[in-house]
């Protein structure tokens, strides 16, 4: 029937067949492509939209990122919020911060306290630069801060976290993570300076001792002081710590106050805590509530104000802190 239908001879329609079986599976292959590629399809597209998002939201372009922007900035007299306002998104009817009037003197430590929420880790984010006012103005020694300024400001900020971060590497290589060429001794200083560089010396290792994810290897505090460590080896212009100093014992952290007050003669340092301890001999003391700055002044001032918001918040804490000719 076949041989009537197509008028073919047995031979070519062999041929014919076989010809066929072979192209069938890569058939098969391309149409499973073909709809492997379509289901892949929505997702790329949503890749590119955000990709353009991203590219539009940039806040530096290559013509404004050039080689003088990279250099680390020395502020030599303070940092400046002047009438400043902030909200996530304008959608919101209230803001996050608002009417934030302060000054950050250089080579002095400068404190931020308030309740959970108020807008403190906002506040230390707007003066890093990492994110903007929606109205106001953040000022360096007098100067608007730009997009000119941006960087500087950034290359030279120290930043401590509370929950201190640490690659799976050696001691040695995640110190250098951020500043490759520092030396050996440099190295050790910053660790002395932290309070690290004697479980340091303990450790099998040395500055090559592996340390694992997030550092898993150390303890809290140890990690605390790498961290800090890390930082200073920086040499950065301020130094922020965001409740860097939970995790310490008493007699670590008593070391730590006195490196941050040898520290401050030569960098700002801008500390966000809650034990009274860190905060007892900062030079300035703001106390922030629902996002507003309520009280500013020294710790004793603040401490002996007894209906000031600061006094109930270090609680009983501040009869143990205060010298006794002050208490009444």
């Amino acid at each position: 029937m076949s041989l009537q239908l197509f008028k073919a001879e047995l031979p070519q329609l062999l041929l014919i067949t076989i010809i066929f079986s072979r192209l069938w599976p890569r058939i098969t292959g391309i149409e499973s492509s073909m709809e492997q590629l379509s289901s892949t399809i929505p997702a790329f597209e949503s890749y590119m939209q955000i990709m353009n998002e991203a590219n539009n939201a940039k806040e530096l372009h290559e013509a404004d990122n050039s080689s003088d922007n990279e250099e680390r900035l020395r502020m030599r007299e303070g940092l400046e919020c002047r009438d400043v306002y902030f909200r996530y998104t304008r959608s919101e009817s209230a803001f996050t911060l608002e009417q934030i009037n302060l000054y950050i003197p250089a080579n002095r430590l400068t404190a931020i306290v308030g309740r959970s929420g108020v807008g403190k880790s906002t506040l230390i984010d707007i003066l890093m630069g990492l994110m903007q006012p929606e109205k106001g103005h953040i000022l360096i020694d007098g100067k608007p801060l730009t997009t000119e300024n941006l960087l500087s400001l950034r290359s030279s900020i120290g930043y401590v976290p509370q929950d201190p971060f640490l690659f799976n590497a050696s001691i040695r290589e995640n110190m250098l993570m951020f500043e490759p060429d520092a030396s050996e001794m440099r190295i050790w200083d910053a660790l002395s300076l932290a309070s690290a560089s004697e479980f340091v010396n303990r450790l099998p290792q040395g500055l090559d001792t592996l340390i694992g994810d997030r550092g898993v290897r150390l303890s809290g505090g140890e990690r605390q002081r790498l961290v800090l460590a890390r930082a200073i080896l920086r040499r950065p212009s301020i130094l922020v710590l965001d409740e860097a100093t939970s995790a310490l014992d008493t007699e670590n952290e008593s070391v730590i106050q006195e490196t941050l007050a040898k520290l401050k003669q030569t960098m700002t340092i801008i500390v966000i805590a809650h034990r009274v301890s860190t905060i007892r001999d900062a030079d300035q003391v703001v106390v922030l509530d629902q996002g507003k700055i309520v009280q500013t002044g020294g710790f004793y001032q603040l401490a002996q104000e007894k209906r000031g918001l600061f006094s109930s918040l270090i609680g009983s804490q501040m009869e143990l802190s205060l010298p006794s000719d002050t208490v009444s």
